[in-house]
């Protein structure tokens, strides 16, 4: 009568002779995709040896592919490769490392100081959450079918989500360094726990155990497995942090002034309740998945709630954590504005970012932004000499005339569109001098 409230166990055949393919048939027809999920646990070393081959045969071709490139020029291509790759790395790694090494004076630091800790943890997060969902694919720790990549990927990411709830406000945060460091080995523990305890097969409780409790309601009567002690402390670690640890800094805030205290992060709760309100979807998705106690049959789902939840939580505090430092921005603009005695005009543009503080992405990104065309500055030079010399010559339209100052590329060129509109208007335009017999805009000298 209650066995809704009990996982499906898998069947088990007891035969005294080796089941035939028919039987073994039989059997899959007869199970649910949960009961197939925990079945085909036994085939994850096929499964991820297939996956390393796969990777050492791309890597063969790769360096079969860069000794055709650089042939005996190089005699050592794959290491001068790798030292290549560390040369161009080495700045950008040990610029984050010293923003992020020097998190234990944070407490004595400004609130820009920490903002540029926490967007330097922000980076590490989404990098880590992206390494870790490609590494999924090759199933290297997929143990029991369940993905112990994605777990180790919540740990490392959800401790860092942690520890900048507590540096954007660690001035305030009593114990500042003890706070930071337990809040992040306590996130990465309770994570790991949970893991564990996934790749137990079975119920939270003995199954006789648990019928006699759903009689007699006494809560003695409950037998714990070895999965219900994993998550039974996972749950433990989880509460804690959501009702104990993130309200006593929400507390913190409230009594500095919030948004008030102009070295407190303004949306701050924003922040907090991005975490607080997302983070219970988690176990509530694995309470019903095919990794937790199977109440979903559909195994196909569980992949998905995950990555959609995954999106959700830390897309969000992402944006959010944008949009603070936006404002935290326009509030010094406007701070600084007052005391130097200027007027903010709506018409001026916001002064852009200092050359020395913008990094190389946003230098190289900056660049294209500015560039309108997409004919390079060689091929503007070549078409402006093949326009001099046919204007030397006699017999054109212009006889000899002087040369326009607008070429029509850069007519054709320089309007901001998209790229399929101008590659369009390139084509009608040489169309049109094609059927105007005007060859020498391609180069061909005339008849």
């Amino acid at each position: 009568e209650s066995s809704w409230l009990k996982p499906q166990k898998c069947r088990e055949v007891f035969s005294s002779h080796v089941p035939s393919a028919r039987d073994m048939a039989v059997t899959l027809t007869y199970s649910n995709d949960f009961e197939l999920f925990r079945a085909c646990g036994p085939l994850y070393p096929a499964f991820a040896i297939e996956s390393l081959t796969s990777l050492l045969l791309g890597l063969f071709f790769c360096y079969l592919s860069l000794k055709i490139c650089v042939r005996s020029d190089v005699e050592h291509p794959v290491s001068s490769f790798f030292r290549m790759l560390y040369g161009w790395m080495r700045p950008h790694i040990k610029e984050w490392w010293e923003a992020v090494s020097s998190w234990p004076e944070m407490h004595k630091r400004p609130l820009q100081d920490r903002m540029g800790m926490c967007r330097q943890l922000n980076l590490a997060m989404c990098l880590a959450q992206a390494l870790a969902a490609f590494l999924s694919i090759f199933r290297w720790l997929h143990i029991n079918n369940v993905n112990g990549v994605r777990y180790l990927g919540y740990a490392f990411t959800c401790s860092l989500m942690q520890a900048e709830l507590v540096v954007l406000i660690a001035p305030y945060v009593p114990c500042y360094k003890l706070n930071c460091v337990g809040i992040v080995i306590l996130t990465h523990i309770i994570l790991v726990l949970g893991w564990i305890g996934s790749l137990h097969d079975g119920f939270l409780f003995e199954e006789p155990s648990w019928e006699l409790f759903l009689v007699s309601g006494q809560v003695k009567d409950l037998a714990v497995t070895t999965k219900g002690i994993f998550i039974g402390c996972t749950a433990c670690g989880l509460c804690s942090l959501l009702f104990l640890q993130m309200p006593f800094l929400a507390l913190i805030y409230f009594c500095k002034g919030g948004w008030r205290n102009e070295d407190l992060p303004p949306h701050f709760l924003k922040l907090f309740a991005t975490v607080w309100f997302t983070w219970p979807a988690f176990p509530g998705w694995w309470i019903i998945s095919a990794e937790g106690l199977g109440l979903i049959g559909d195994s196909k789902s569980n992949a998905v709630g995950f990555a959609i939840l995954n999106i959700i939580s830390k897309g969000t505090f992402t944006f959010v954590m944008l949009g603070i430092g936006s404002q935290y921005k326009k509030r010094t603009e406007r701070k600084s504005q007052v005391s130097t005695g200027q007027v903010e005009s709506p018409e001026s543009p916001s002064p852009s970012p200092k050359a020395n503080s913008a990094n190389w992405l946003v230098k190289s990104l900056q660049e294209f932004e500015r560039t309108t065309s997409h004919v390079s500055e060689i091929e503007k030079k070549e078409l402006a000499k093949i326009d001099e010399e046919a204007a030397k010559k006699p017999g054109l339209e212009n006889n000899g005339s002087e040369i326009p100052k607008k070429k029509p590329w850069e007519k054709h060129c320089t309007k901001r569109r998209s790229v399929v509109g101008k590659i369009i208007e390139l084509l009608d335009f040489a169309a049109t001098k094609l059927i105007a017999g005007e060859y020498w805009w391609f180069g061909i000298p005339p008849s």
